[in-house]
């Protein structure tokens, strides 16, 4: 498992993600872009989550910071996002 820092922990805590689902979030994501503040954010497709059989897999992004590759937090992602790009 990777590491979360507080913020993380209190995000998944408020958010209801236990740390099965945010491993298999973190395992599963093809979509990886840079978010500013040495951050990246990583997604997984629609396409990809319907063919694990979860779609609240496409619903959240996890944030991770490029230094200590620790979780930064975990957000529910909008309609926005449908057009970010960058395939890992």
């Amino acid at each position: 498992m990777t590491a979360l820092t507080t913020h993380a922990r209190q995000r998944c805590a408020q958010r209801g993600i236990r740390s099965e689902f945010l491993s298999r979030l973190i395992e599963m994501a093809d979509i990886d872009k840079h978010v500013g503040s040495n951050c990246r954010m990583l997604i997984v497709s629609r396409r990809r989550a319907h063919k694990a059989g979860d779609n609240r897999l496409s619903r959240y992004g996890v944030i991770i910071s490029d230094d200590s590759y620790a979780v930064v937090t975990v957000a529910p992602l909008r309609g926005h996002r449908r057009r970010v790009g960058g395939s890992i």
